[in-house]
C-alpha cells in the first residue's frame, strides 16, 4: 500500500534556503524533511523553432552519417550550431542544425555553404589534401537563418542558409541590443 505524504513540497519556483540543482534529489529530500524550502533549477530545453534573422552561432557538433540513396548509400554530414537569439537564448537552448552530402568538390552545396566563412583560399591552400572537419566544433560565426513553410505544418523549418565570419557588427543580436540601449 502506498502512503501519501501529510505535507505538500513547495514549487520548485519559490524562493527558500536552499538552492539544489535537478540532479540531486537526495539533497533536496534531506532539505525538505529539514522544514527548509527547496529550489530546483528546470534545465533549458533545446528548440529548433527560431526566428529569421542574422545572428551570432557556434558550432558544437559534426555528426557523419550514411544516407540510403537510388544511386546507394552516401555519406552525409548534419552540422549543429548553437544560435545566439536575444529573449529566447535566456530561456532555450536556441540551436539551428544543416545537413549536408560529404562532398568539397567545386560547387557543392557544403563548400558553398562554408566558404563565406572559411574563405576561398582555405580551399585552395587545402587542395588535394584530407581534412578533417571536427576543426569546426567550437569555431564562432554568424548565421543567417531563413524560414521555409511546408504545405500542412504549423511551424515553418528554420534553415541555417548562410555562414559569416564574425566580423560584422550588424548582427540582429546587437541591432536588438542598440534598439533597447
Amino acid at each position: 500500500m502506498m502512503t501519501l505524504p501529510t505535507k505538500t513540497i513547495s514549487p520548485a519556483f519559490v524562493s527558500g534556503d536552499v538552492v539544489i540543482p535537478a540532479s540531486n534529489m537526495a539533497k533536496a529530500e534531506a532539505a525538505y524533511h529539514k522544514g527548509q524550502s527547496v529550489q530546483v533549477a528546470i534545465p533549458k530545453e533545446p528548440t529548433f523553432d527560431l526566428p529569421e534573422g542574422r545572428f551570432a552561432a557556434i558550432f558544437v557538433n559534426l555528426k557523419p552519417f550514411p544516407k540510403q540513396t537510388g544511386q546507394g548509400p552516401e555519406e552525409w554530414i548534419r552540422f549543429l550550431l548553437d544560435v545566439e537569439v536575444p529573449s529566447l537564448s535566456e530561456r532555450f537552448d536556441t540551436m539551428a542544425g544543416r545537413s549536408f552530402r560529404l562532398n568539397l568538390n567545386p560547387g557543392s552545396e557544403l563548400r558553398n555553404w562554408l566558404t563565406p566563412l572559411l574563405g576561398r583560399d582555405f580551399f585552395k591552400e587545402h587542395a588535394g589534401q584530407q581534412i578533417n572537419l571536427d576543426f569546426l566544433t567550437g569555431t564562432q560565426c554568424e548565421v543567417e537563418l531563413e524560414h521555409f513553410q511546408g504545405k500542412g505544418y504549423k511551424r515553418p523549418l528554420v534553415v541555417p542558409a548562410r555562414l559569416f565570419p564574425v566580423t560584422s557588427k550588424d548582427t540582429e543580436a546587437a541591432r536588438v541590443k542598440e534598439v533597447s540601449d
